[in-house]
């Protein structure tokens, strides 16, 4: 299959290798504990940190996607984070930060240094591309990260944060040493270790050339932008070229081991859904909104894939609701504790995530709750990094520094790859897919649309029908808006909602964790979470 389904079964094999006894002739030497063992095989170690990384990163409740998804208002929930607030014992930020550097990075730089002593090059060359990938992120979230001297171990247990503006060049060498010994002949393959591409060689190449031009993107109003190498990636042809170089991993659909989709396991299967779908964006994609017109009068197609009703459109709801258009049921956010439907219990009436991403029900418009049984049953994707995404970054480049592309060509193949990925996902759930004229249509009305406007504008469009694709995975939503302003927030200023308040500005970067600035004797102070920019945070 083209992409990696991962199993828990992987880390029942790590964890059991640290229990099971040694054997043979050194059974009885006393100097090597066969109870810890001083390796473990990098096949065991490189699934777990990639199932870690994307768990943290990704759309769950410990997931970093999950207070993103508030502030980029794709989501809403019922806590802080419906209020542009977020303190630094957070869970979900918290577990996210903790899991990243004692987990995910940890055993990244396990397999470069075990790695590079047995000529297992492969796995360098991949530990070091999602290395430079994770910290990419990181700085995008909080700015400034321990990097130079992080994952030493007891040999620096107090790393000293690193401004991000020195980090972000450190991570291109990286990605470029990644590439540099994924060419290196290697003692072993990844095979099915390697959960996203099954160790080839090229599709990591053509992942980590496209990560350098994303990053390149983000710094692109800042004097680490350097356009002559931003022309030599593209004029090379060595980017991401289709769906089967997404970075992304695919959940399963078993209970035992639980390998569904963290999202779908917080949605469906504990009778209380985490996560309400917002109305602002529900509005934007019906083509229906006062508070963001930039789509008015052109309704999405992918709708009923991104949002299941779980009551029909007559139906009776569970309690007094706080929004309500026909079938879908939500809060708003910037209610918390003010509108008085806000709080009822509405877990059977709610309208929750869809099929498309967390594997869960299509919505075919009769309306029922969800359950365990729904849809894919969780074996949706986690989508980190997609080519559909590459498409969106190629198009803002284009537009905004004149590398050479056609932007309108760029935008209309995002946006058409990001109708295949829904319909792809459509094809697995065995659900009606998006006939080629529906798509075509929904394309050229926004590209007339595009093609009219102002440069402004069209990088309007661009990073909306992006955010609109990125549903999902709200980290790489929540630094466009940050870097552009766009696709605009809403504000609950200008709705003429009495029930929605505006009590505190924007969050311009995440708080860091309490326990490693009260552990740390190196670690800054607390961050201004409403004042401190990331560096390239020129707006």
């Amino acid at each position: 299959m083209r992409k990696a389904f991962y199993s828990i079964q992987w880390l029942a094999a790590a964890f059991s290798l640290l229990l099971v006894t040694g054997c043979g002739k050194d059974f009885l030497d006393i100097n090597a504990d066969p109870n810890n063992p001083r390796t473990v095989p990098l096949t065991q170690i490189l699934p777990n940190a990639q199932l870690n990384m994307t768990n943290s990163l990704g759309f769950g409740t410990s997931g970093l996607s999950f207070p993103a998804s508030g502030f980029v208002h794709q989501t809403v929930t019922r806590d802080n984070f419906n209020a542009y607030f977020a303190v630094g014992n957070d869970f979900a930020i918290n577990q996210a930060w903790d899991n990243l550097y004692a987990g995910a990075l940890t055993d990244y730089q396990q397999i470069i240094d075990q790695g590079t002593q047995q000529n297992n090059w492969r796995f360098v060359g991949i530990a070091q591309i999602l290395k430079a990938y994770t910290f990419s992120q990181m700085v995008d979230l909080w700015g400034d990260v321990p990097f130079t001297q992080a994952n030493l171990g007891a040999r620096n247990p107090y790393p000293v944060f690193d401004p991000g503006q020195q980090v972000y060049p450190q991570l291109f060498a990286l990605l470029d040493e990644g590439i540099a010994n994924l060419a290196k002949t290697t003692v072993a393959q990844p095979g099915a270790a390697d959960l996203f591409y099954g160790g080839d060689a090229g599709r990591w190449r053509r992942l980590a050339k496209t990560l350098k031009l994303r990053l390149y993107n983000n710094v692109r109003l800042t004097n680490l932008y350097d356009a002559a190498a931003v022309a030599a990636l593209i004029a090379e042809g060595d980017l991401m070229n289709n769906a089967s170089t997404d970075l992304e991993l695919r959940y399963g659909g078993t209970l035992a081991p639980d390998n569904r989709h963290p999202a779908f396991i917080s949605e469906y299967t504990q009778g209380s859904p985490s996560y309400f779908i917002s109305p602002y964006f529900y509005q934007i994609m019906q083509g229906n909104s006062n508070l963001n017109p930039i789509l008015n009068g052109l309704a999405d197609p992918r709708l009923p894939y991104y949002f299941y009703n779980q009551i029909g459109p007559t139906e009776a709801a569970q309690n007094p609701t706080a929004y309500r258009d026909e079938g879908f049921v939500s809060i708003w956010f910037g209610s918390l504790n003010v509108d008085p439907n806000e709080g009822f219990d509405q877990n059977t009436s709610q309208t929750v995530i869809g099929l498309y991403p967390a594997g869960g029900q299509f919505d075919n418009g009769q309306g029922n709750p969800v359950g365990t049984t729904s849809g894919l049953q969780g074996a949706g994707a986690q989508r980190l990094f997609t080519y559909f995404s590459s498409l969106y970054v190629r198009a803002e480049l284009a537009l905004t520094k004149a590398t050479g592309e056609d932007p309108a060509v760029l935008f209309r193949d995002a946006m058409r790859e990001s109708f295949a990925e829904v319909n792809r996902e459509a094809t697995l759930a065995g659900a009606p897919v998006l006939t080629q004229d529906t798509i075509d249509f929904y394309v050229t009305e926004v590209l007339n649309r595009f093609n009219a406007g102002d440069a402004n504008r069209k990088l309007e469009l661009i990073l909306t029908e992006k955010w609109i694709a990125n549903f999902g995975f709200a980290v790489e939503s929540y630094t466009d808006i940050r870097r552009t302003g766009f696709p605009r927030p809403f504000d609950p200023r200008t709705d003429n909602n009495p029930f929605t308040v505006l009590t505190r500005e924007y969050i311009l970067s995440f708080p860091y964790p309490v326990s490693d600035l009260q552990l740390n004797p190196n670690a800054p102070e607390p961050r201004n979470i409403a004042n401190d920019r990331v560096f390239w945070d020129q707006n």
